[in-house]
């Protein structure tokens, strides 16, 4: 399924990264073809008074705001090369983004992430892990707290190497979509990638494709399982741990639709331990030009204790973060 997105979002809080978000965004719509929508949400006025301030007049200092807005906005898409529309929204960022989104039915939203303290994101949450809830369409993020991914005046765009963490749900068929749509678009290497926790038992069927549900994986390549075993049993786990290895990577390379396999050649890779810390090592360790993860949900619990993985590789990422979640 070949993705080329029309309509792209560049959200715009006029932080020092600004310039840097609304070039990657530019190089995005010039290599698709695609309209720039460049967004700024006003806060609410009132919330943000103080209780000596209530002798200003809230709706004329919102009025204020916006018009200032504005005219940055227009100042910044001055010279712009492209198509463009600008967008302003009042009150709570996350939720006006989404919903401005959705109105203009944008189909990529770029933003991006200067990370938050563990208690910061526990009471409040960041602007970018509430767009990752609603938003319905990709999200693109950017850690722009240690990172300057494109030099901003050239509106340039490097993306030679695409990762994709692949668990064979239908959220990671989906960031494989996308994944294998941006590598043809810009001729990039498709690296698949799939991370074997500890505690994870494959379930194999005879066929080519993989069930993976939690289990004991872990007490196959236990080095005190092995002790407690004869050689030929740790013999016979080695050679069914190798196989299982065999069959995910062969699992990886069936992704590939058959029309694609004239020019993409993805280069294949299997991780152990936790997905989000392996994921984020490997795309330093080779330099990863771009990570793209699928959303899915998760309990009350595991997002106020652990996060999800998309969540957390968004906070370390060395390189910029595409996730799609499924709609509809």
């Amino acid at each position: 399924m070949r993705i080329q997105p029309q309509k792209i979002m560049c959200t715009m809080d006029f932080s020092d990264y600004s310039s840097t978000i609304l070039s990657y965004s530019v190089a995005l719509c010039k290599e698709f073809g695609a309209k720039l929508f460049l967004c700024h949400v006003v806060m609410n006025v009132p919330l943000i008074l103080g209780n000596n301030e209530t002798s200003l007049d809230p709706v004329k200092l919102q009025k204020e705001h916006t018009q200032s807005a504005r005219e940055l906005l227009e100042k910044m898409a001055a010279d712009l090369p492209i198509s463009h529309e600008i967008l302003i929204g009042k009150g709570d960022a996350a939720d006006e983004i989404s919903r401005i989104a959705r109105k203009e039915e944008i189909e990529l939203v770029v933003t991006a992430t200067q990370g938050q303290s563990a208690v910061a994101r526990l009471l409040i949450g960041s602007v970018t892990e509430k767009l990752m809830k609603t938003i319905h369409c990709p999200l693109m993020v950017l850690h722009t707290q240690k990172h300057e991914f494109i030099p901003a005046p050239d509106h340039g765009i490097k993306m030679d190497k695409i990762l994709v963490g692949c668990d064979f749900s239908p959220d990671s068929r989906l960031a494989f979509d996308y994944g294998i749509s941006l590598a043809q678009e810009f001729q990039a290497t498709l690296y698949l990638a799939h991370v074997i926790k500890p505690s994870e038992n494959l379930g194999l069927k005879q066929e080519s494709h993989l069930d993976i549900t939690p289990g004991d994986y872990y007490r196959l390549t236990s080095s005190r399982h092995f002790l407690e075993i004869s050689p030929e049993k740790q013999e016979e786990k080695l050679k069914m741990i190798k196989d299982i290895r065999n069959r995910l990577t062969d699992q990886l390379h069936r992704m590939v639709p058959e029309e694609s396999r004239h020019w993409c050649t993805p280069e294949t890779v299997l991780l152990d331990g936790e997905s989000y810390r392996e994921l984020i090592h490997y795309a330093r360790d080779e330099k990863m030009d771009l990570i793209v993860l699928g959303i899915r949900g998760h309990t009350l619990l595991e997002k106020l204790t652990v996060g999800s993985t998309p969540h957390r590789v968004i906070r370390q990422a060395p390189c910029p973060v595409l996730v799609v979640r499924q709609t509809g």
